[in-house]
């Protein structure tokens, strides 16, 4: 006996299919007239169930059988994933100063502290004390890095460095090892970026603000010089190499730049539109409460939660159908075409603050719950020792370390939504200052997405359709 996943999204097509989306496998498939038609004919009868379009539904979580718990399972995945010690995860803030003055970064407590070499060797002693947890159960440890800031790239040397010893030990241990870095880009110059990757750091983001006229307004040096031209030519020259590495360039945007962001987009497809190690997201500016006045310049400017979620999926739709013409689909539908976000991919936790075995590590040995509270020591859940030992504070740490599981009361609208696998309650920080779930996604927003996957692919959704026994085209995001 099977049933209908209960995460399922539908859409008529205009030739009387179907799209499909499965929000907790991420899957699309898209279906012709005559394997629509089957489709609902195996949701009410019990025979026909060995076909091929049966077999790849099931699959890809379309359809479950009928006493399939699929809260349960989702509750059991997000549970083993927080818990997991063989994946460790770590930000890195070896700089909480920055050579820039962005009024709305939330990074405003910046401390001006540049990490010493203790404070390096205490992170070493801490993947090691893991590394060393896991081996006794045989287990290999998954460490992934993040350098984060400030500007991470003062520090540069130091990073530099702690990769020299890390790759001792990895020598030593059986470790696997990510490591990425958040960077305005300023300092990440050809051979800063070949030193890097031949490090082990092979994923990059960069921040742009639209073209070089509104970038220059906003992402200035603290001298108030402007910056855009100088982080677009390192970009072009980062191109210009064979070095193997990811790029996301992370667009900002405002009420009143929107036309510089298109103009920035359509000179990102232009000179990186077909270099399939480059891509580009969009987010809205957002007004994080700071206990300076920076940001109250450009309060009005700011989009309010939900009209900058649409202006960011209608910047996503049109970066996607620029693309297109210049991108094999492999390249836009799988992995880079995820951070666009059209249909987001399922995942166990909104963020990595609630996971047990992942750190946010200041410049001087300070743990913090969530980069937007590095610096507020009132928010510190703990603090690292030189032997890679932690003090924790006890009571900031449980707040942090907890799932929309631990209290189903509380959050059952969360539990009961459709787009719990893509969501799990949203962001932590907004979910503890609010005391209810952060709704990031919304059903209209699926659905507006999906009809515009209709309107782009249309063409290809009825091609050959009636001639094929079915037409199921699996795609995860």
């Amino acid at each position: 006996m099977i049933k209908e996943s209960y995460y399922n999204f539908k859409i008529r097509t205009k030739d009387g299919g179907l799209l499909l989306y499965n929000a907790r496998t991420g899957a699309v498939a898209i279906l012709d007239k005559k394997s629509t038609h089957e489709f609902f004919k195996l949701l009410n009868e019990t025979r026909d169930l060995n076909s091929e379009l049966f077999s790849s539904l099931k699959d890809e979580g379309f359809l479950v059988s009928k006493d399939d718990d699929e809260i349960s399972d989702i509750r059991s995945w997000n549970l083993k994933h927080i818990n997991d010690p063989r994946f460790v995860y770590l930000t890195i803030l070896p700089a909480e100063a920055c050579n820039f003055a962005c009024p709305y970064c939330f990074q405003y407590r910046k401390r001006n502290k540049i990490m010493k070499p203790e404070i390096y060797e205490a992170i070493l002693n801490l993947i090691k004390k893991h590394v060393m947890e896991n081996s006794k159960s045989g287990d290999e440890t998954f460490l992934r890095i993040s350098w984060f800031g400030g500007e991470p790239l003062l520090a540069v040397q130091g990073i530099k460095d702690f990769h020299e010893k890390l790759k001792v030990l990895c020598r030593r241990f059986p470790i696997k090892v990510s490591s990425s870095i958040v960077t305005n880009g300023y300092f990440l110059n050809k051979d800063v970026t070949k030193n890097l990757v031949e490090l082990g750091v092979t994923d990059f983001q960069v921040t742009l603000d639209g073209d070089e006229m509104s970038h220059d307004k906003i992402r200035v040096l603290k001298n108030g010089s402007p910056t855009f031209r100088t982080i677009y030519r390192n970009l072009v020259e980062i191109s210009n190499t064979d070095l193997n590495f990811k790029m996301a360039i992370r667009v900002n945007f405002t009420k009143t730049n929107l036309k510089s962001v298109n103009n920035l987009l359509q000179k990102f497809v232009k000179d990186f539109g077909n270099d399939p190690r480059f891509f580009m997201y969009f987010r809205p500016v957002y007004n994080f409460e700071t206990t300076r006045n920076d940001i109250q310049c450009m309060v009005s400017d700011i989009f309010n939660f939900e009209e900058g979620l649409k202006q960011q999926t209608q910047l996503s739709l049109k970066a996607l159908e620029m693309l297109a013409s210049m991108r094999q689909e492999v390249d836009w539908l799988s992995p880079y075409g995820k951070v666009l976000e059209l249909l987001p991919a399922p995942t166990p936790c909104w963020c990595q603050a609630e996971r047990r075995y992942s750190y946010i590590i200041g410049a001087d040995g300070w743990l913090f719950p969530c980069d937007t509270f590095v610096g507020d020591e009132n928010h510190s859940i703990g603090y690292l020792q030189p032997n890679g030992e932690i003090i924790y504070n006890e009571e900031n740490l449980q707040k942090w370390k907890s799932s929309i599981f631990d209290d189903p009361e509380k959050y059952s609208d969360c539990l009961n939504c459709k787009l719990l696998p893509i969501c799990m309650g949203g962001c932590k920080r907004v979910r503890l200052l609010s005391g209810k779930g952060a709704c990031f996604f919304r059903e209209k927003d699926i659905s507006f997405v999906m009809h515009k996957y209709i309107e782009i692919f249309g063409d290809d959704f009825g091609k050959g359709g009636e001639q094929d026994e079915n037409l199921t085209k699996g795609l995860k995001n």
